[in-house]
């Protein structure tokens, strides 16, 4: 709720400016979205469910073309997935359903950029399951091509739902994510 207010608040101020005619200095700036505002917020918790699929998410789509082959990604973020992932990811026969920046990724390792990613939790909570030990959350995802030069390019956004399930030393796993 209080994502969606500082959403509504953000969306509803506008740069002042009446006149007609003339420049309008925010024409050529998109305005600043409420998920950069989140940025300033403190780290995820990755000892909490929410915490986990936020931290493995925001590695899964950070991405570094120029030194790593599509799906390293996933292998970075082995700590953080439970079973069902590690499973797929070990075999070798089978392919972990991963983004795919194909089109583009041997673009951005030429240019030596990398693709940043931010993660955070949805305010929605998902419908409470039967299982204590399998949560699932939305997470929202957003990415920006970070080129050696500067230059930024943001890609468009994506929502994804984690399952996160509770591993056997007790701490919280991604397991799955579509």
């Amino acid at each position: 709720m209080v994502v969606l207010s500082v959403a509504m608040l953000a969306t509803g101020c506008g740069s002042g400016s009446t006149s007609g005619g003339g420049s309008n200095k925010t024409a050529a700036q998109p305005p600043t979205s409420t998920t950069r505002l989140l940025e300033q917020a403190p780290a995820p918790d990755p000892t909490t469910p929410d915490g986990v699929a936020v931290t493995a998410l925001q590695q899964i789509y950070t991405w570094y073309p120029a030194t790593e082959s599509e799906g390293d990604a996933l292998k970075r973020a082995r700590k953080w997935l439970g079973p069902s992932l590690i499973r797929s990811l070990d075999t070798t026969s089978a392919s972990v359903e991963t983004p795919r920046p194909t089109l583009r990724w041997t673009e951005w390792a030429k240019a030596g950029a990398r693709v940043e990613a931010f993660a955070f939790a949805s305010g929605e909570k998902a419908p409470a399951g039967t299982d204590p030990n399998r949560q699932q959350y939305k997470i929202g995802i957003e990415q920006t091509v970070v080129y050696p030069d500067g230059k930024r390019e943001a890609l468009p956004p994506a929502t994804v739902v984690a399952t996160v399930v509770r591993g056997t030393a007790g701490g919280w796993l991604l397991d799955e994510f579509r």
